[in-house]
């Protein structure tokens, strides 16, 4: 009876061990994508951060939280700003069926005009879209489904896809 209890004790603890070593977060590297003025046009541009995290909804999570964490001062000295307002919270993040669903509180959609409006949606839509598990982004705001982002009439009614090329606005 000892016998198989240490045993049982021993597989317990090994499987405990397997399950905590192939679920723990681990660095990755994900790429943020800021804004980069080319004069009368400016476009989004990447940059790569190192994260904690371990599968797509947890790596999209931090790469969303870095992007609107905003650039370093290297990447604001290198020309990289952000669109995304000051304030702005990531409330939640999911996937389902290679879509990932990003909700958003309601700052993401307040001030700037049209191109910052753009600039914003852009920088959301290819941070979260760079896995190709999750290849659409639906954007959310304080959980509800919108037809557009801010007065600037951006459409988000449907899961979007990054287009080949970046956009220029």
């Amino acid at each position: 009876m000892r016998v198989a209890t240490v045993l049982f004790a021993i597989i317990l603890a090994g499987a405990v061990f397997g399950l905590w070593w192939f679920t723990r977060p681990v660095d990755a590297t994900v790429t943020v994508y800021f804004v980069r003025d080319e004069g009368i046009v400016s476009t989004v541009a990447p940059v790569e951060r190192t994260v904690r995290g371990r599968g797509t909804t947890s790596l999209v999570t931090a790469a969303l939280r870095e992007l609107l964490a905003g650039p370093t001062d290297t990447e604001r000295a290198s020309g990289l700003t952000t669109a995304i307002p000051e304030g702005t919270t990531l409330r939640s993040v999911r996937l389902e069926r290679g879509t990932v669903i990003a909700d958003f509180t309601r700052v993401v959609e307040s001030g700037g005009g049209s191109a910052s409006m753009l600039a914003r949606f852009w920088q959301i839509v290819y941070t979260a879209t760079q896995f190709p598990a999750a290849p659409q982004v639906r954007i959310l705001i304080e959980g509800q489904q919108r037809e557009s982002m801010g007065g600037e009439g951006v459409v988000i009614d449907r899961p979007i896809e990054r287009p080949a090329a970046p956009p220029r606005f």
